[in-house]
């Protein structure tokens, strides 16, 4: 069994990295995979849902070498979602309106934990409103780890929404 370095799921294998740039392991990374070609097949239902996954997957597993603008967006994705209730389509707008202004992005520092749930307990969902509570619920554990962070992604929000006209 090996443990992914980014959440810290034992999955078999030997744990290896699968990219410099995330702590995930390769077998974290397939079980992403997976759990997104869920997605897909339903995507009637979780569609509007995919946004808070990446986000999710992504900041839980940013290390040292994501780039910043990765941590920064997922930071922001999970903040718009779970503090503003807006959808993925609505997040994923945020996301091209401030890339295409801005090139400079702060780096956040990674809490010590990444939160207590994974993809793994997303990765069991039994129907797509089951996927859709647990993937909310792995959503909230991870923001609620980096809350160290919660201000400063507010603020950032709150001095270059207004520079791209993102509605609030």
């Amino acid at each position: 069994m090996g443990t992914c370095a980014g959440c810290g799921v034992e999955l078999p294998g030997p744990g290896a990295r699968w990219d410099r740039r995330s702590l995930a392991s390769v077998e974290c990374q397939q079980l992403y995979g997976e759990v997104a070609g869920y997605e897909l097949q339903h995507v009637a239902e979780l569609g509007r849902w995919h946004q808070l996954l990446v986000d999710t997957y992504g900041v839980q597993h940013s290390g040292p070498d994501t780039p910043a603008i990765g941590t920064a967006f997922g930071l922001i994705g999970l903040r718009l979602a779970l503090e503003e209730d807006r959808d993925g389509p609505s997040v994923r707008a945020v996301h091209a309106a401030l890339a295409r202004a801005f090139r400079d992005w702060p780096a956040f520092e990674r809490p010590a934990a990444s939160g207590t749930r994974t993809i793994f307990d997303l990765a069991v969902a039994d129907s797509p409103a089951d996927h859709v509570a647990r993937l909310r619920d792995w959503a909230a554990d991870v923001w609620a780890a980096w809350s160290g962070s919660h201000d400063a992604v507010r603020r950032l929000l709150a001095e270059r929404l207004p520079a791209v006209g993102a509605a609030r």
